[in-house]
């Protein structure tokens, strides 16, 4: 991804969409049965694409930030900083902060687009993520709810910003791997998918 400062998630956007067009150019794709899938920084993006874009046919988003506003001050409780730093001048480059520009950090998070995200979508987050405040996945997938959205959030409770009990992460492969046999390959969605799973039915692993 070409990146320049202040627009992170449209460049994000602009860029794998022209990858992506390539591809499909060069014969290799489908261009009916292409998934995207991100996690962390590149979740964010992802979350962000599937407000923008109408090239994917499923989008799976991990542990992303998905308000820039309410992130920009919120914690790494793994390190016990806040975001300032990481969204002015790492890996976010917005150059800037909500207070100063904050049209600039709405255009660029996947909440204040939910209304335009159209594309099925499957969101991970564990409760303890220490890296991006858990609420900004219930954020986001509470805002779709609402909105009538085709959206499914996996929330991992105890798991941080990877899931790393190994139940968890087969739990979540096998998951992701039959939300794009639907979306993708055309086969019979399973019942967690058309019924989801009650919270007090839910398996603690």
């Amino acid at each position: 991804v070409h990146f320049n400062t202040r627009t992170t998630h449209s460049d994000m956007l602009d860029c794998v969409e022209a990858a992506v067009r390539k591809v499909i150019d060069m014969g290799y794709a489908d261009p009916a049965r292409i998934g995207l899938h991100g996690h962390s920084f590149s979740g964010q993006g992802a979350a962000f694409i599937s407000t923008q874009s109408r090239m994917f046919a499923a989008i799976v988003a991990g542990a992303a930030a998905t308000n820039l506003v309410s992130d920009f001050n919120q914690l790494w409780k793994s390190a016990g900083t806040n975001q300032h730093r990481y969204d002015y001048y790492g890996q976010g480059r917005f150059g800037t902060n909500p207070f100063d520009d904050l049209e600039l950090y709405m255009k660029e998070s996947a909440l204040f687009n939910a209304a335009t995200m159209d594309t099925p979508l499957l969101i991970l987050h564990g409760t303890e993520d220490g890296s991006v405040e858990w609420l900004q996945g219930i954020e986001f997938y509470n805002a779709l709810r609402f909105l009538g959205k085709n959206v499914i959030l996996l929330s991992y409770p105890g798991q941080g910003h990877h899931a790393t009990k190994l139940e968890n992460k087969i739990d979540f492969q096998k998951r992701m791997e039959q939300f794009y046999d639907h979306y993708l390959m055309g086969k019979p969605a399973p019942d967690w998918m058309t019924e989801g799973i009650p919270y007090l039915k839910k398996a603690i692993l």
